[in-house]
């Protein structure tokens, strides 16, 4: 699967300082991504705290896993899936701390 990476073009070899350049833009992306979900995450913990719904549902984050995770080319599968449930383990904890703070 390319995923926009040329590290390896046929033409000429990236230097790495080239490389780095790349994933320097890759790493921006996905600040902006967290940031997003984070605020996202946040909504949800204000929806919880109304509700009183449980911060960690192991269903929804089960089928979470295995729906992103079986499309990833199986080299890269198992750290994916660890990706993944850092920022899982991130969401929750913040969601966590908002309900005490909320909750009292």
């Amino acid at each position: 699967m390319d995923y926009g990476v040329n590290a390896m073009s046929e033409e000429k070899k990236q230097t790495i300082e080239e490389i780095r350049v790349e994933i320097d833009d890759v790493d921006q992306k996905m600040k902006e991504l967290f940031l997003q979900r984070m605020e996202l995450t946040d909504a949800v913990a204000e929806i919880k705290a109304e509700s009183g719904g449980a911060v960690y549902q192991p269903g929804r984050e089960k089928a979470m896993l295995d729906r992103l995770a079986v499309s990833v080319e199986p080299r890269f599968q198992e750290s994916y899936i660890r990706f993944l449930k850092g920022i899982l383990s991130i969401s929750k904890d913040y969601q966590n701390e908002k309900l005490k703070k909320i909750r009292g």
